[in-house]
């Protein structure tokens, strides 16, 4: 199981025509199992989504549920 956690720089960051970052259909982008791999490639998809730098604060927190040692 896991959560993430977002600001709206995330969801509102647009590409050069203006449209929305879609962060629902990126999902699969967080089935990669080390999370901290999975944000810094969600993270870079973003960027190329806006085509360069973010002109809004964007901050994502991943949290896994591994289960009982």
């Amino acid at each position: 199981d896991q959560l993430l956690l977002y600001t709206d720089g995330v969801t509102e960051a647009r590409d050069p025509q203006g449209s929305f970052y879609p962060l629902g259909d990126r999902a699969g982008l967080l089935k990669e199992p080390d999370a901290q791999r999975a944000l810094e490639t969600l993270r870079a998809d973003l960027v190329r989504h806006a085509a360069g730098p973010l002109h809004d604060d964007a901050a994502m927190l991943l949290l896994r549920y591994h289960g009982h040692a």
